[in-house]
């Protein structure tokens, strides 16, 4: 009784420690943007970056994440303050909710604990309150340690962000004046805060009177002033007679590293960090500058799945801070896991150099060193960044062409879903040894390719889509650079017409439309997985195996599903390839890449003939094809193809063997074709060859 009992008590107790270790709770500093304090009714208060260096009398706003608790509810909060700087009266906004914040009165390191469910789960972490210094080459500014970085930052707009807006040359209009207002001056400077005493421009410029005096030479329309392009009188004056504020007078190094008073000498007294919201402090205050809510609704924002942000087999492109790595040196890139992990999304700076303008607006790179066939893209301008992600992640080559039985089969088999720029080029498909190879239908042709229409301008603010979606929000196709080319008509991408009736139903529609009625065609033919898609896992390789036309077609399919543009990108080749796949599986090979305009069926070459010779047909529109070889007798002798076909011209080997495989004595033979839809033939001839031996 006494043993029941001990193992009844053990089990109480497993099931409590359980309950106590299943919560979860991690301190974040969240970063506050303009956008996202709007959305809450807080717009008067000031953005923040989210690091967790920040301004003396200035807010910081915490959250408890509880992510990681799975079903065990977290039903309560715990905040303390539990050590902070001498003489300091800091205190907590809240102490029970899972958001808080407090405003840091006294400079120096703030201690932050919380905790969930009455102390179950704890977490502490530390944050510092520093004063503003300003950029300068000197003691304490920044150029003094940071020499390098801080002249790449002098080639960029944020160090000359001020001085552009005061001297006419942002928004300028026809008659020549540039537009701006005090308002634009919080994201032109360096941490504007009137109220925050920490030596930030927008207190010591409220403190000197500058930001009451330096318009005044200028006309006021609305809520901004009309500044002539290349006027610097307000700049010499702020130069002049508000020397103090100089150093702050741009968006310099501290802006989104942090103020760095406490910095000089202690490393951990700065902020260093990928994350979107130091951008966003400025970059999203829509509607007039809603790029950060825009990326936000991007797949950039929210890596598709955490695990492969932390699973080193996904770096460099599942995660912002292993890319920025790679890119620096992709034959060393020092991945920590430690650290990467922390910016695991493809935010602003992953794609932008903060420190530097050699690239067009600052990208890290505009190129790609070759696609995994060995090709190097000859086009394609700033686009090429994506491409060093957006590629195909196998070289056809070794992943299916030299792997029988199971031709590179693998769970995920396909081109690892985001083949774009192969596809744009017109590479490294399963081709089916057919010159096709650098078909390209937009290519080399669009200068920026990914760039230019993934990122047209949007929006009455006229901003560069960060959404990177093709749609605008109420779902309708964005076709604005479509115009320049197909003409002022188009209004949506199914309005750009195929060259011809592609998917054989008898009527030429949408280029999209040609390619999903090609791929419904090609997917009908392939073995399917229980959710019905064409089987891509290796639980599923016995329905392939000894298979080649299968599972190179199933390679061909989702490289064109994966793709994402359903021909946009490139309809020659999506074509191409869906052609030959469908050739493929119904054992024809494609001849040529035209339409043919009737029914046709070739004499055989050679004829007489020994051992094998090749039989053409042609089809201008889809249909069931049967294409079988008779004796002299009216018997069947072997079936040489019998499916759906596409429109296209086809060829046919026969090998003088029977449905068995065993060879035919010589004679006259009769080969015939029927073709037909709907179970009526709508075409159908035979005609005579000779096998000598």
């Amino acid at each position: 009784m006494k043993r029941l009992l001990f193992v009844f008590t053990l089990l109480l107790g497993a099931g409590f420690l359980a309950s106590v270790f299943a919560q979860a709770v991690n301190i974040k500093v969240e970063a506050m943007s303009p956008g996202r304090l709007s959305a809450i009714g807080k717009s008067t208060l000031r953005p923040t970056t989210g690091l967790k260096v920040f301004g003396k009398n200035a807010r910081i706003y915490l959250s408890a994440d509880t992510t990681g608790s799975g079903s065990t509810k977290v039903t309560s909060f715990a905040w303390t303050i539990v050590s902070k700087p001498s003489g300091s009266n800091a205190t907590l906004d809240s102490s029970s909710t899972q958001f808080t914040s407090f405003t840091a009165d006294t400079n120096g390191q703030y201690i932050v604990q919380a905790s969930v469910n009455g102390g179950a789960k704890t977490d502490v972490d530390t944050v510092f309150a520093s004063n503003y210094t300003g950029f300068s080459y000197n003691y304490p500014g920044c150029g003094l340690c940071h020499t390098t970085n801080a002249n790449e930052w002098e080639g960029t707009l944020h160090s000359s962000a001020l001085t552009l807006g005061i001297t006419g040359q942002l928004e300028v209009d026809a008659q020549g004046n540039g537009t701006f207002s005090s308002s634009c001056i919080k994201c032109h400077t360096t941490g504007w805060d009137q109220n925050a005493n920490n030596g930030n421009f927008g207190y010591l410029a409220h403190q000197d009177g500058w930001d009451t005096t330096w318009y005044r030479p200028y006309t006021k329309v609305g809520n901004s002033y009309k500044i002539p392009s290349g006027d610097s009188t307000a700049l010499k004056d702020l130069q002049q007679n508000y020397s103090s504020l100089v150093p702050t007078a741009a968006v310099e190094c501290e802006s989104c590293h942090g103020p760095g008073g406490n910095h000089f000498g202690d490393k951990t007294k700065i902020g260093r960090s990928l994350n979107a919201g130091v951008c966003m402090q400025c970059h999203d205050s829509p509607p007039y500058h809603p790029i950060g809510s825009m990326w936000q609704q991007s797949l950039h924002a929210s890596i598709p799945s955490a695990s492969h942000a932390n699973s080193t087999g996904c770096y460099p492109c599942h995660n912002g801070s292993a890319f920025v790595k790679w890119i620096g040196n992709k034959a060393n890139p020092g991945y920590n896991t430690a650290t990467d992990n922390l910016a695991p999304s493809i935010s602003c700076a992953v794609c932008h150099d903060p420190h530097d303008a050699s690239n067009p607006f600052q990208l890290r790179t505009v190129s790609v060193d070759s696609l995994m066939n060995g090709y190097k893209p000859t086009g394609g301008g700033m686009g090429q960044l994506c491409m060093n992600c957006h590629h195909s992640r196998y070289n056809i080559a070794t992943k299916v062409t030299s792997k029988a039985p199971y031709y590179g089969f693998s769970d995920h088999y396909g081109p690892h879903h985001n083949p774009q720029a192969d596809m744009l080029f017109g590479q490294n498909a399963y081709e089916y040894g057919q010159p096709i190879t650098g078909l390209q239908t937009h290519g080399i042709a669009v200068k920026d390719a990914c760039v230019t229409c993934h990122m047209q301008d949007v929006g009455s603010a006229a901003s560069a889509n960060h959404t990177w979606s093709m749609t605008d929000t109420s779902g309708n196709d964005l076709v604005g650079v479509c115009q320049n080319c197909h003409g002022a008509g188009i209004t949506s991408f199914d309005d750009v017409k195929a060259f011809a009736d592609y998917d054989g139903n008898g009527v030429i529609e949408g280029v999209q439309t040609e390619i999903q009625g090609m791929l419904d065609k090609l997917k009908a033919r392939l073995p399917l997985d229980a959710s019905g898609q064409p089987v891509s896992s290796i639980a599923d390789s016995l329905k392939v195996k000894n298979h080649p036309d299968t599972i190179q077609a199933i390679y061909d399919y989702y490289f064109v599903v994966e793709d994402g543009s359903m021909g946009v990108h490139n309809t020659k080749y999506a074509v191409a390839l869906l052609r030959e796949a469908l050739g493929g599986i119904t054992g024809v090979q494609t001849v040529g890449r035209d339409v043919p305009k009737t029914f046709d069926l070739s004499q055989n070459y050679p004829n007489p003939f020994n051992p094998s010779t090749e039989i053409q047909f042609s089809l201008p529109r889809s249909g069931q094809v049967n294409l079988s070889v008779y004796n002299v007798l009216g018997e069947l002798v072997a079936t040489l193809a019998n499916g759906e076909v596409v429109p296209g011209t086809y060829k046919v080997q026969w090998n003088a063997a029977n449905s068995n495989g065993s060879k035919v004595a010589s004679g006259i033979y009769f080969y015939r074709l029927v073709v037909s839809s709907n179970g009526t033939a709508n075409y159908s001839i035979t005609k005579k060859m000779l096998l000598l031996k």
